[in-house]
């Protein structure tokens, strides 16, 4: 009988041993196996450190303000500064000595002999199609019987000296229409686009201060920081695709530019994006250009519709090296540049009480929402604060830390969890 008893609570210890075996296993199927198959069907990432820049690569057009001195008279020019030096008003930046008005001038010579060499070259190619001409004629000639067919030719041969007649008086007008504005040479072209914009020096000296440069291309006129508002794409594209033309280093006749001065005030970078990339655009924000591998803060003066595209107007005070000789400038715009933790963009939500914020998986698999606040954004991925941020209101805020294991893409039944006020989903 005894002996039944001990039987008996033996196998009940066994039993109770067994069921808190099986207890044990439960959980750790519930804290452990449960969590890592439902993360199977779940994706993830690890929150780091990282740095995002908010950026365009553009080619802009650049519009300053620059004046053109040409010389008073026929003079021998020493140059007194250096290209790319800045003067102030009054500087004697060439010395002019005046010539005397029979003597030659070099420029002049130089392209009268390169003009005459063209139209010698221009002639003998003429004449050679001259004798190939009368020797084709001849040939017809002796070919050719009909009296009629001569009679023919020899109204045509009329008709074309008529033409020809009339394009060598074209030609002699336009040839006294250039003297009656003096010799300018390669300059002439130049100095008509600068109409009576430029200034005109006995002397040498400026009257403006800036930056001393040695070359023109006529757009001086037009392209200025006044006439910013009146320039279109295709002016800016016109007037900053022109040729640059040295201007004379030994001497130089009368009207002669000689040099000019970019003025050492603001400047504007203008460039077109799409409407989308100039959403992150504002009127008055400080922006970032790339000069020789270093950003350099500018303004946003501007920015309006042109078109189906955006126009940007950057402002700026800095020169740098190369700038005189640039109409155009390739550069990287940086909008926005943080360091902090990086996160995907789809993974943020909006709480009901206008909190934006992450789900951060817990040690127990649960899902618990954590506000976050964005440093920069660039479309895909931000930059958030780290462990704790000052709200809007001047309250601190905890938020996600290194290493925290994010939610890429919340379930509907995180986001309704957020409607019922709570914060984590078992």
């Amino acid at each position: 009988m005894e002996t039944n008893r001990r039987g008996l609570f033996n196998k009940k210890w066994i039993v109770a041993f067994l069921v808190y075996v099986g207890l044990v296993a439960l959980c750790c199927i519930a804290l452990y196996v449960v969590p890592s198959v439902i993360g199977m069907f779940e994706r993830t990432y690890i929150a780091e450190h990282g740095k995002i820049d908010v950026a365009d690569e553009v080619s802009g057009f650049i519009v300053r303000d620059e004046r053109v001195y040409v010389a008073g008279q026929k003079s021998h020019i020493d140059r007194r500064v250096e290209s790319g030096t800045l003067v102030k008003a009054g500087t004697k930046v060439v010395e002019l000595t005046p010539k005397d008005p029979e003597e030659p001038d070099e420029e002049e010579e130089a392209e009268a002999a390169e003009k005459t060499a063209d139209s010698k070259d221009k002639t003998g190619t003429s004449k050679d199609k001259t004798a190939d001409s009368k020797d084709k004629t001849g040939t017809s000639k002796d070919k050719t019987a009909d009296d009629s067919k001569k009679d023919d030719k020899t109204a045509s041969d009329k008709k074309d000296e008529k033409k020809s007649e009339k394009a060598d008086d074209k030609k002699t007008e336009e040839s006294e229409e250039e003297d009656k504005t003096g010799f300018l040479g390669k300059y002439s072209g130049i100095m008509k686009d600068l109409g009576d914009t430029y200034s005109v020096t006995e002397s040498g000296s400026t009257r403006t201060a800036g930056f001393v440069c040695y070359n023109v291309d006529g757009a001086e006129a037009r392209l200025s920081t006044k006439a910013i508002e009146s320039l279109n794409r295709d002016d800016l594209k016109d007037l900053t695709g022109r040729k640059t033309v040295k201007t004379p280093s030994k001497s130089c006749g009368k009207d002669y530019p000689i040099y000019k001065i970019v003025r050492n005030k603001k400047w504007y970078l203008v460039y077109y994006l799409s409407k989308e990339e100039a959403a992150k655009y504002a009127a008055g924000d400080i922006v970032y250009i790339e000069v020789n591998d270093e950003n350099v803060p500018v303004t946003v003066r501007d920015v309006s519709e042109a078109g189906k595209n955006m126009r940007i107007t950057l402002t700026c005070k800095t020169f740098f090296d190369g700038f005189l000789d640039m109409r155009t400038f390739d550069t990287k715009v940086t909008v926005e540049s943080a360091e902090g933790l990086v996160l995907e963009d789809g993974s943020i939500v909006e709480a009901p009480d206008g909190k934006r914020g992450v789900f951060v998986v817990n040690k127990l698999g649960q899902h618990v929402f954590t506000p976050v606040k964005t440093k920069a954004d660039d479309g895909t991925k931000c930059v958030v604060y780290s462990d704790i941020y000052v709200d809007e209101g001047g309250n601190y805020v905890e938020t996600i830390g290194t290493y925290d294991e994010i939610i890429a893409e919340p379930s509907d039944e995180d986001i309704a969890s957020l409607k019922k006020g709570k914060s984590d989903k078992k």
